[in-house]
């Protein structure tokens, strides 16, 4: 009779622990999600919104004349000249260079490895602007650069009205006559 006392308190004393720490858990989410949201204080936002994971490093500017076969002199918009590698010295990996470097008047786009002395990719956006008016019959009405990629956007009929979409795509080929990217599915169109 002692023994089954003993589990009837031991079961009765589980029980109001588990309630204490179900209560404590139910608490805690509670107050997470009210944290999440700002305690119902801020507007939420749509579904549809573009957030950006990270935000655009990439640098604008020139290459001048130092530029050779293993680093570039790249001139920022700001003025600042910066000496960069185009292999990683410790990984060996070559940096992107997507178009040509034809002369010290082309614009372009850089964005730097994480040792920061090293290219990661260089657009001659130029050479991109001059592709892009010659195809006129690209299904995309706009074009941005993030971070090394290219952001096309296109305007979309549905039931609801127009919508803008917005692609992001690699660029995998660019020169004087041709531009070639890829998208998420591995899909390439190319510009000419």
């Amino acid at each position: 009779m002692l023994r089954s006392s003993v589990c009837i308190i031991f079961v009765g004393t589980f029980k109001k622990t588990m309630k204490r720490y179900l209560l404590f858990i139910a608490c805690c989410l509670v107050l997470t999600a009210c944290k999440e949201t700002g305690g119902g204080d801020t507007p939420t936002q749509e579904a549809d919104t573009l957030v950006a994971e990270k935000p655009d490093s990439t640098l604008w500017g020139r290459m001048g004349s130092g530029t050779g076969m293993s680093a570039l002199e790249f001139i920022t918009e700001q003025g600042d000249t910066l000496e960069l590698y185009r292999t990683d010295p410790y990984t060996g990996e070559d940096g992107l260079l997507m178009g040509e470097i034809r002369n010290a008047e082309d614009r372009f786009a850089v964005t730097l490895s994480a040792d920061e002395e090293t290219m990661r990719t260089a657009i001659n956006v130029s050479q991109l602007e001059e592709i892009w008016k010659k195809a006129k019959t690209a299904p995309y009405e706009e074009w941005q650069l993030w971070n090394g990629r290219l952001l096309l956007s296109s305007k979309q009929k549905q039931e609801v009205g127009t919508v803008t979409r917005i692609d992001t795509v690699d660029i995998l080929w660019l020169d004087r006559d041709s531009l070639v990217i890829q998208n998420h599915l591995k899909q390439r169109i190319s510009f000419k």
